[in-house]
């Protein structure tokens, strides 16, 4: 993939993903980010960013102060540095994001750790889900973005939205880039059984039909598998669906679904 290439796939990727921050265009190369009312990233992506040249920025803000704009500009420096020849604004996004969150009172253990590999490769504890009985598959990283699978027990619509709603109550799991899920399940009715089963892509087209066909091939029934997914600034290509596929089985098999 050429340049060009990376840099358009980069730049729709922030625009699926964060709407809100990537205002609008100022000229092919030249982009706003804006991260709350006051902090202004402006960037220039030159033609050969991002396989020799590190984006050009401007860091804005009157709320900023001295320290916090140098400590700002550092880390994204050395960010680039330890990137180079890859893309990185992905990166830079949540970088400022992160700290954005912790200015405005977050604790770092609910911070949006998405697309840093240092901390979204921490697995999620049993206790950081409350209630319901959630079970969470080790942390998978291919390229810098990560992977996790988590599983629960459903009999109902009720228990899938309960599941969605408590697992995303983590704030890491709520602002990953993807939340892929597919749940089965038998409801009773009259005395007959109807099977029930749906899916959902959130932005990975195509991955959750993927899961749903491997847990009816499984004969996996009153389940629900969702596959967390932090992007890492690299695209992977097809190998994307074969990751969330192996951990979708993984987390299946290991709770007693299938066989091994």
């Amino acid at each position: 993939m050429d340049d060009s290439e990376n840099r358009e796939q980069e730049i729709e990727l922030l625009s699926a993903v964060y709407p809100d921050i990537l205002k609008n265009r100022k000229s092919e190369t030249a982009h706003f980010l804006f991260f709350d009312q006051s902090i202004r990233l402006t960037v220039d992506l030159p033609n050969d960013y991002p396989s020799s040249a590190p984006p050009r920025y401007e860091l804005s803000g009157p709320s900023l102060t001295r320290n916090e704009r140098i400590h700002l500009e550092n880390s994204l420096n050395e960010e680039f540095l330890k990137n180079l020849g890859m893309p990185v604004l992905y990166n830079w996004v949540n970088m400022l994001l992160e700290f954005v969150t912790e200015r405005e009172g977050g604790s770092n253990e609910n911070q949006d750790d998405s697309m840093d590999s240092r901390d979204s490769q921490d697995s999620l504890d049993e206790e950081e889900i409350p209630q319901l009985d959630i079970k969470h598959g080790e942390v998978f990283t291919d390229r810098k973005s990560n992977f996790q699978a988590h599983l629960s027990v459903v009999k109902s619509k009720k228990d899938v939205e309960n599941m969605l709603r408590t697992l995303k109550s983590n704030t890491k799991i709520m602002r990953a880039t993807h939340n892929i899920y597919a749940y089965r399940y038998t409801e009773i009715k009259d005395g007959r059984n109807f099977p029930v089963h749906d899916c959902e892509d959130d932005g990975e087209t195509g991955a959750s039909s993927k899961m749903l066909d491997l847990m009816d091939r499984m004969s996996a029934d009153n389940v629900i598998v969702v596959v967390t997914r932090w992007y890492g600034g690299i695209h992977l290509g097809p190998d994307r669906f074969r990751h969330i596929n192996n951990l979708t089985r993984e987390i299946l098999v290991a709770n007693g679904y299938g066989k091994k």
